[in-house]
């Protein structure tokens, strides 16, 4: 054993030859070796020798009795228990090997450890150890890293037996000695095919539960950089929105500047115009009470005549004529040459599309189909936002809401009150009737279809026509500029609006539904076509 440090050399001198622990209640021979009082007692009683005789000098003494306590042994035990702490000595290994505890000088690998001495020797060291007779029956196996690992700590003996009750190892005089009788005993075989086969199978469980937690971070990985992406997207969006609103009042505001220079000098012309002619009576009455002051100086009668008579005409009009009492104020702003000029009507429209396209992009309605409604030949995607036509009939069970007559449909969500906007995407091939409808719609009957009755309002894509409907009243619109494939729906409930836009490619007003509604409106869609293409998919964005 290498003893590299003080520490190390002293609690090795400290410690009984026998059990290589600090000594416990240490008793001294007559030969002066010295050892705990229960391994000293415990080797008389193996060792049945009478005389007994020392375990390493082999002298003999007169018996257990007559051994003396170590006092001073005693005292140095206890301050070192009290100044320093055990040390746990475990067998030195060079190279990966166990190496010899009794080799100082030169480390030599071991070839065998001595369960009851806890010690690994190397040949030489093993031959001096098998040559003392009381060693020779201790068991030795192959060198242990651990010597704890394989012997047992009471007896010194190899462990053979497993308690599966206590979960402890035990060695032969364990078992013997019946500590564990009425428990569940192994030998160590048994125990380590029970042990392993349990081990084997949870391992299965654990590999599978691996799998299943990497399955589920891989999925929420997966699910985390969509979100983002859809996240972002949504944002982008925003700012193109926000963008174009600060464009639009950008350039609005540049022509508000320029009429406002503009009328700012209309009013000054005008003011100045006031100004000037103020000046210029000013002048004249100046004139003219000068030119009194001169005939009202002249004493000669005849000449005062001929000069008053001069000056009359003067006169009379400047004290008759109009005379402005007050400054003359700048003329008003006119507001109404502004609202021309600005037209702020075309502000409106343009502002308005984009306070709605932020609106749906921000506040998307969460609309779905319900399935309860679908007519037999429409089939309804599992998220509940996309229908299709069928030519074959779905087997739906029977409902009081279905339409059993026209190809319809009606959303889950209905409206009572408010401002709502969806957005819808149709089929490139596809002909569609869309609007709103009250739940007390038929559902069996001509009168069930959109439009024709008084409770639905419908705008209808058929044979490349488009049409309104109300109350069996329909209305060919005029002509539009952009196949209608994505439209945008706009309920006002209290003003009793329901707006259609066109939004796929230029922004196209359709139609405008005016009605005093009195009842829930839910949105409603028919398909009339049975192309592949004949879909509609409800959006819950832009």
């Amino acid at each position: 054993m290498s003893l590299s440090k003080p520490e190390e050399q002293l609690a090795y001198e400290l410690s009984c030859p026998i059990c290589l622990q600090l000594f416990s209640d240490p008793l001294v021979l007559p030969c002066g070796h010295n050892y705990c009082r229960s391994c000293i007692g415990k080797s008389v009683v193996i060792k049945e020798q009478t005389p007994p005789r020392c375990p390493e000098c082999r002298e003999e003494y007169q018996g257990f009795e007559s051994l003396q306590r170590n006092f001073k042994l005693c005292s140095i035990i206890e301050g070192y228990r009290a100044t320093a702490p055990q040390l746990d000595w475990q067998p030195d290994t060079v190279g990966g090997e166990v190496c010899c505890d009794h080799c100082i000088d030169e480390r030599l690998a071991a070839v065998k450890t001595c369960l009851q001495c806890e010690v690994s020797l190397c040949s030489r060291h093993l031959q001096r150890h098998n040559e003392k007779e009381a060693f020779r029956a201790h068991a030795v196996v192959e060198p242990l890293k651990e010597l704890g690992m394989k012997a047992c700590a009471t007896h010194r003996r190899p462990f053979e037996y497993f308690c599966s009750n206590d979960m402890t190892l035990m060695c032969s005089t364990c078992f013997i000695e019946g500590h564990h009788y009425d428990h569940d005993v192994l030998t160590f075989s048994a125990a380590e095919q029970e042990m392993r086969a349990a081990l084997e199978s949870r391992s299965k469980v654990v590999s599978f539960r691996l799998k299943i937690t990497e399955s589920v971070l891989q999925k929420t990985a997966e699910e985390q950089g969509a979100s983002e992406a859809i996240g972002d997207k949504l944002v982008n969006k925003a700012v193109a929105i926000m963008d174009s609103m600060a464009a639009l009042v950008d350039r609005y505001r540049e022509r508000l500047h320029v009429l406002l220079e503009e009328e700012r000098s209309l009013r000054r012309q005008s003011w100045q115009y006031g100004l000037n002619a103020l000046e210029e009576q000013q002048q004249q009455l100046v004139e003219v009470q000068r030119n009194a002051e001169q005939v009202l100086s002249e004493t000669d009668p005849c000449v005062f005549i001929h000069r008053f008579m001069q000056i009359e005409n003067k006169l009379k009009e400047v004290t008759t004529g109009n005379f402005p009492s007050v400054v003359p104020l700048k003329a008003p702003l006119n507001t109404k040459r502004l609202q021309a000029g600005l037209k702020t009507q075309d502000f409106r429209s343009e502002m308005i599309p984009l306070l709605n396209s932020l609106h749906i992009l921000l506040n998307p309605l969460d609309l779905t189909f319900n399935l309860c409604t679908a007519h037999q030949n429409l089939i309804v995607s599992n998220d509940l936002r996309t229908v299709k036509y069928s030519p074959s009939k779905q087997s739906y069970a029977e409902h009081p809401e279905r339409f059993t007559s026209a190809p319809q449909i009606l959303c889950s969500q209905g409206f009572s009150s408010g401002e709502h906007i969806w957005v819808v995407e149709m089929g490139p091939g596809s002909m569609w009737s869309m609007g709103v409808c009250y739940k007390s719609i038929l559902r069996r009957g001509d009168h069930s279809r959109l439009g024709h009755n008084s409770v639905s309002w419908r705008l209808q894509w058929k044979n490349n026509k488009l049409t309104v409907c109300q109350s069996s009243c329909n209305v060919a619109l005029g002509e539009i500029t952009n196949h209608p494939l994505r439209i945008e729906i706009a309920l006002d409930y209290e003003a009793g609006t329901l707006i259609f836009h066109n939004t796929k490619g230029h922004r196209e007003h359709l139609h405008t539904f005016r009605v005093v509604f009195k009842e829930p409106v839910y949105p409603a869609f028919s398909i009339h076509s049975n192309t592949q293409e004949s879909w509609i998919t409800l959006h819950s964005g832009m």
